[in-house]
């Protein structure tokens, strides 16, 4: 991988090497299989075990040893670029005749051990838990992300004309994306009346007429931030428009000043709730779930009034509370000191639009209004 301290990624690996082996003593095995993306790269600090959507390499865990489990195709490349720098074993197979890793496990190993793999939930439930626990280096690998994410929608957002069509939008926020070394998880573009009425607008050919929302979810090192902004192109903001953005984005404001460690989601949700009700869009919740615990999976669980999960120091969330024809969203986290620090901070040129909850000032940002003739 490119651009990390290889000394700061060692350490980390070591500890939550030490962390994952606690889990596997208190389950009782000797072993785990990691096979899914997010859980390879929290434990590597963001190597990629996958081309494209198919997994092409595991990590085995025990007590004494890291083993990567690939195939001859893949096992120079993930040695020597993803996994650089860290103390874990090779084990190939041939392309042509490898077996799936979870019945490599013996061979690579030499004996044969008890384990579980990161589908079984005696061993997900555990690990969500690591995963969502951010390390230094993970949060100093979020922050760089989260502003690479927050520059190519700004750049974007400040480039769109009447006439460009989502696809042209889509593709300049694909390019600045991958420009910086981001995948692209997530990518909705909606113009004019599709923004009124559809929350996931995969990108079309519709030109923008007056209106725009691009939403990016960016993935890199394994780590993913989400946002969203919304542009404006007319000779005065649509008073309508001006409405709904104002609620949506204290209902977003909302939610921040509830993001506090010890409180739970659910009572974070009910105060999303209680919020749009406030501002005369008391149903608008129940089009579009509202956000919750994000990190290596662009959310780890989405938040009801019945969530349980409890908001804690060096973890981050990302809420989207949506309002037919507007939304606000960025990923944020929680501090050691219970503040919180948005991630995808928009640049300083950006227009913010500020609410006071519970007696602290929340900016947010506010439409990109470009007056148009």
């Amino acid at each position: 991988m490119s651009g990390v301290d290889l000394e700061e990624r060692a350490t980390d690996f070591a500890l939550k090497l030490g962390l994952l082996r606690n889990v596997l003593r208190d389950l009782g095995v000797d072993g785990c299989l990691l096979n899914l993306a997010h859980n390879f790269a929290w434990l590597t600090a963001g190597a990629r075990n996958h081309i494209f959507l198919a997994t092409e390499g595991s990590l085995y865990v025990n007590g004494m040893r890291a083993i990567v489990i690939t195939n001859t195709i893949e096992g120079h490349r993930l040695c020597n670029e993803e996994l650089s720098g860290l103390s874990v074993e090779l084990f190939e197979e041939p392309w042509f005749n490898a077996q799936v890793p979870a019945a490599a496990v013996e061979l690579a190993v030499g004996s044969s051990e008890t384990f579980l793999q990161d589908t079984d939930a005696a061993l997900e439930r555990p690990l969500a838990r690591l995963r969502q626990s951010l390390t230094p280096l993970d949060v100093k690998r979020y922050r760089a992300l989260g502003a690479d994410c927050s520059a190519v929608v700004s750049t974007v957002a400040r480039s769109v004309t009447r006439g460009t069509t989502e696809w042209a939008l889509a593709a300049a926020l694909s390019q600045g994306a991958v420009e910086r070394g981001i995948d692209v998880v997530v990518l909705l573009v909606a113009a004019d009346e599709r923004l009124d009425r559809i929350r996931h607008p995969l990108p079309t050919t519709k030109p923008v007429a007056e209106k725009v929302m691009l939403v990016l979810c960016g993935r890199r090192g394994g780590l993913i931030c989400s946002l969203t902004r919304v542009v404006c192109i007319s000779p005065t903001l649509p008073p309508d428009l001006r409405r709904r953005h104002d609620a949506v984005t204290f209902v977003d404001a909302t939610a921040l000043a509830k993001t506090r460690p010890g409180t739970v989601a659910g009572e974070v949700f009910a105060a999303i709730r209680d919020a749009y009700a406030a501002r005369g869009f008391e149903n608008e919740w129940r089009l579009h779930h509202q956000g919750g615990g994000t990190g290596y999976k662009s959310r780890e669980w989405k938040a009801t009034e019945n969530s349980a999960e409890v908001v804690a120091p060096l973890h981050a969330y990302a809420w989207n509370p949506s309002i037919s024809g507007t939304k606000s969203e960025d990923t944020v986290l929680v501090c050691e000191d219970g503040s919180v620090e948005v991630l995808t901070q928009a640049p300083a040129s950006w227009p913010l639009v500020h609410h006071t909850v519970d007696g602290v000032t929340y900016a947010r940002p506010d439409i990109l209004h470009l007056p148009g003739s």
